[in-house]
């Protein structure tokens, strides 16, 4: 692989060889962790078997509620190994596929459907890449935690969350909160000192592994995070033919690594909710 060497997305368009670079390094991360993620949530995967099972938690259950998920058409971006999107079916949704970039947590997400007895689809596929035949076809996009961190280029990202609903279909994203990367999670001694620049001007690199589950680090192929701020989100989420309908901050964790701030005095915002709808015939702004 060439080694990406291009600005963060907030600060630079990014060719298309330079994104490929970007996501097929963070590809390779991933499949290496996928089996160390399974073993860590193996007894959690037992419960699907559990007639209307779900993993979504009580903040997020009520957003989908609220919008009405039963009898909807759902696509899941970065669905991991289908945890979440199985538990989207189980709410009620009429359909649902999962998408996501590695190739070994897209096996474990189809074994985990047939082992349950649930109907989904699941594709291994980078995002920016997901076929044209899926163009219009979903009433609703589900984008969960520590998805939009991957993406070199999020205006590019949520072009295609636009391309794939249909008139009036809506994105849910329940994600981590930007504040929350300018701390150290594993500094337990001063948990709240910021440590990190919410403004970043290059990707993040890592090798120490991505087992956020079983918290075991090992020497891991390189991955690169980007980090966008809300205004980034906010604003490639507009200008991509998306009017936000809603946008709520919470002060619980949902990234399985902050959970020790819990009983802090300072409550930070540690999650958010972002619903947006696509326009009939919106136009995307240059």
């Amino acid at each position: 692989m060439n080694e990406p060497n291009a600005k963060n997305s907030n600060n630079k368009e990014l060719d298309t060889v330079e994104i490929k670079d970007y996501t097929e390094a963070n590809r390779r991360s991933w499949n290496q962790v996928a089996a160390r993620h399974h073993k860590g949530k193996e007894e959690r995967k037992k419960l699907f078997r559990q007639k209307g099972y779900s993993v979504l938690d009580e903040t997020i259950t009520a957003k989908l509620k609220a919008y009405g998920l039963e009898g909807k058409s759902v696509a899941h971006l970065c669905c991991n190994d289908g945890t979440e999107t199985l538990s989207l079916k189980n709410l009620g949704a009429a359909s649902c596929i999962g998408f996501d970039i590695s190739d070994l947590a897209i096996d474990e997400a189809r074994k985990l459907a047939i082992d349950a007895g649930i109907e989904c689809e699941f594709m291994q596929t980078d995002v920016y890449e997901i076929p044209e035949q899926y163009s219009g076809t979903f009433d609703l996009i589900y984008i969960s935690a520590g998805s939009l961190i991957w993406f070199p280029d999020l205006s590019l990202f949520f072009q295609m969350v636009q391309r794939l609903l249909k008139d009036g279909g809506n994105v849910l994203i329940y994600d981590i909160h930007p504040v929350l990367f300018m701390l150290d999670e594993n500094d337990k001694e001063h948990p709240l000192e910021m440590k990190f620049s919410y403004f970043i001007d290059e990707p993040r690199v890592y090798n120490e592994g991505l087992d956020y589950i079983n918290k075991e680090t090992y020497e891991g192929a390189p991955y690169y995070v980007f980090d966008p701020t809300l205004s980034h989100i906010m604003s490639c989420t507009l200008s991509n033919g998306l009017m936000i309908q809603s946008f709520d901050e919470y002060d619980h964790d949902i990234s399985a690594l902050y959970d020790h701030l819990k009983d802090q005095e300072v409550k930070l915002p540690k999650c958010y909710v972002l619903s947006a709808r696509k326009q009939r015939n919106a136009l995307l702004m240059d």
